[in-house]
């Protein structure tokens, strides 16, 4: 077992869980040690002073104790802030809460994945400023897909090797295929070219430089639908947080 004492590094808040009476356990993204899991004693005293170490949606500069076997304890923070708009908007709140519960999935713990890391901070920023959620979570959703074991073709044709024309994608092939080769797969998912090209930027798209998102109705429904199956049937995971954010979908305003 090693023990790295007062070590200095940036966290982004992913979940909390209960743990025992008055104890939790903090699920935090790091930019040094990837993902972590905190044990914080006491915290669900009324008098506690680190509860602000627990709180949703927080990120900042955190200082603690990293255990490569078993939990890791926090000491104190700096710099912690929330993502306020996040936090006061059930359906963005649903989307990031979605988007943790994937890389929680995504990536073993105590592996650095910096470059993710950099990623879903810019991204939940992103989202906290105004830009649409549910493009932004599509994108993710898409570039997340390698790390989760399913690596789908975007860039060619997975029959003919061609890079230009009209696309489909193919559920049964893993990736998308060109109006050559569509009787390849009776069941190709018939998309407009618009979406098939909106999945292909996203599988390459650099958070970074996203300035505004304006995608039609029509395609983000279908943006939607195309990654649902392909969660669905290749990931093969349906977390309680799109459960929630699905059944938003049909909620009366």
């Amino acid at each position: 077992m090693t023990l790295l004492r007062n070590q200095t590094f940036t966290g982004l808040v992913l979940r909390t869980q209960d743990y025992h009476d008055n104890d939790q356990l903090v699920y935090l993204f790091t930019d040094r040690f990837g993902i972590m899991t905190f044990l914080l004693r006491g915290v669900k005293k009324a008098k506690s002073k680190k509860r602000y170490l627990a709180l949703p949606f927080t990120y900042g500069t955190y200082q603690g104790t990293i255990n490569s076997k078993g939990f890791s304890y926090l000491d104190d923070a700096v710099k912690v802030q929330q993502f306020q708009h996040i936090i006061n908007d059930i359906k963005l709140n649903a989307y990031v809460t979605y988007l943790d519960d994937l890389i929680l999935r995504a990536f073993e713990s105590g592996k650095p994945q910096l470059v993710w890391f950099q990623k879903i901070i810019t991204a939940t920023t992103l989202i906290d400023n105004g830009l649409d959620a549910a493009i932004l979570t599509n994108i993710l959703e898409v570039q997340l897909l390698q790390p989760l074991g399913v690596a789908p073709n975007w860039h060619s044709c997975v029959v003919g090797g061609e890079s230009a024309g009209i696309f489909d994608y193919s559920p049964l092939l893993g990736g998308i295929i060109c109006s050559r080769h569509w009787e390849q797969d009776p069941h190709r998912l018939h998309l407009q070219p618009k979406t098939v090209a909106y999945l292909r930027m996203f599988a390459q798209l650099d958070f970074s430089k996203i300035g505004r998102i304006a995608v039609n109705p029509g395609t983000k429904a279908q943006l939607r639908q195309t990654l649902d199956v392909i969660y669905r049937d290749s990931v093969g995971i349906y977390p309680k947080s799109k459960k929630f954010l699905d059944q938003m979908d049909h909620w009366q305003v």
